[in-house]
């Protein structure tokens, strides 16, 4: 007696084999790298929580936009001053031990500030102080963390990888301020605090079961020369500079939109500030599509090509933006400078890792990690000036216009870029 047993329709079954296989390829089928990542996304959830709730008890208690801007001040001195310093000491010291002490130490920061703001003993030096010794440790731990990356899943799956990453922290981007919003407004600022101190425990604990790795650098050389070692190397190696170069120019003609715009939700939107925050979230779901893109656009097999492809992408609808008047096209278009500019960092992420030697990888990784947080305020300061005098929409489109002239230039200055499979 025979039984009508159910198949599975062959389109299916292909759906379900393609599936299959992405996750195997995917960077999440390491367990390492699954816990490490898991436990990366609740703490990013957990800074962006501690960074809304510190700007809110600054105001709170000061009352004054030049203690916000000390602190944002005091959180980019140390990135633009010791980054390199972190980046050398990860190619002398073992990665995990880096972030043990790196995490442990940001966590017990904040668990610091939630004890002060929650007994009423806060005040607005601590806060300063507790920011910049927050931001020093970050720079420790930045490089290290970056360097870690294909160690942990191979270079096969460092597209995946860096992808993930990227849509880790777009994610939290997104989840984090509002999450923030709401905690600040039932509970206060204080449990936004302690509850990132707490995000910290899984990173700690993800890395603690990593297997340890020997450094690859030497640590006979004095720490300076070490770290001017590194930066010869990637001076030297025309591939390095050339991709570092290719992200720093359009960082800083580019990137300073965001911090602009204010301005365009205003003066040339007119809208209010639901509408400015709106905009806001339009870039950010943009980034986070474009931090999903990542692992799939990073197959293609001449990525150097690629690179240049999305550089004009972001320079071209940053202009379209910046010359548009009408609030629904402005929102598709800042959705694609979102989604495009987030592609470009994160496949400059990936073609540095698959190319530079481990040795000095924490270096490089260094140097990839000043770029947004040390150009990209330039650039706003000189855009910010300029725009004050000829007006920001004119300014942004004008300087969008320089990083698409220098893309196309920097095809000619690196053809060993455009030439990267």
């Amino acid at each position: 007696m025979s039984r009508n047993i159910p198949t599975i329709p062959t389109t299916q079954r292909t759906f379900l084999t393609r599936l299959r296989d992405s996750l195997n390829e995917s960077a999440l089928a390491v367990p390492a790298y699954r816990r490490f990542w898991l436990s990366m996304l609740i703490s990013n959830v957990g800074s962006w929580l501690q960074l809304v709730a510190q700007g809110w008890l600054i105001l709170a208690l000061t009352n004054s936009p030049l203690y916000l801007g000390f602190y944002g001040l005091l959180r980019s001195v140390p990135t633009l001053t010791i980054t390199l310093i972190g980046g050398a000491i990860a190619d002398r010291i073992d990665r995990r031990k880096i972030l043990l002490v790196t995490q442990s130490s940001a966590a017990a920061l904040a668990f610091l500030l939630g004890f002060l703001d929650l007994t009423g003993l806060v005040r607005p030096w601590q806060i300063l102080a507790i920011a910049f010794a927050t931001a020093t440790v970050m720079a420790f731990d930045n490089p290290a963390r970056q360097a870690m990356v294909p160690g942990l899943v191979g270079h096969e799956r460092v597209p995946s990888a860096v992808g993930l990453n990227s849509a880790g922290w777009n994610a939290a981007a997104v989840l984090g301020p509002s999450l923030a919003g709401m905690l600040v407004a039932a509970a206060g600022t204080g449990w936004a605090f302690v509850l990132n101190g707490l995000s910290y425990l899984p990173v700690i604990w993800a890395v603690w079961t990593l297997q340890p790795a020997r450094p690859s650098g030497t640590t006979s050389t004095p720490l300076l020369a070490h770290v001017a070692i590194g930066i010869h190397a990637a001076q030297r190696d025309r591939r390095l500079l050339g991709l570092l170069t290719l992200l720093a120019v359009p960082t800083f003609l580019g990137r300073p939109y965001l911090q602009l715009m204010p301005v365009f939700a205003s003066d040339v939107l007119h809208t209010s500030a639901a509408g400015y925050g709106a905009l806001m979230g339009i870039n950010g779901a943009g980034a986070l599509a474009g931090a999903l893109l990542v692992g799939r656009v990073s197959k293609y097999p001449k990525r150097g090509q690629l690179l240049f492809f999305v550089n004009i992408a972001f320079a071209t609808t940053l202009i379209a933006f910046a010359a548009s008047h009408q609030p629904v096209l402005s929102a598709v278009l800042l959705f694609a400078v979102g989604a495009s500019q987030t592609l470009l960092m994160a496949l400059t992420n990936t073609l540095l890792q698959l190319i530079v030697p481990d040795e000095f990888r924490g270096r490089v990784m260094a140097l990839y990690t000043l770029i947004p947080m040390g150009f990209m305020p330039l650039g706003t300061m000189a855009l910010g000036s300029i725009g004050d005098v000829l007006g920001v929409p004119f300014t942004v489109a004008v300087a969008a216009g320089l990083a698409l002239g220098f893309t196309f230039a920097g095809r000619r200055l690196f053809p060993e870029v455009y030439r990267l499979p």
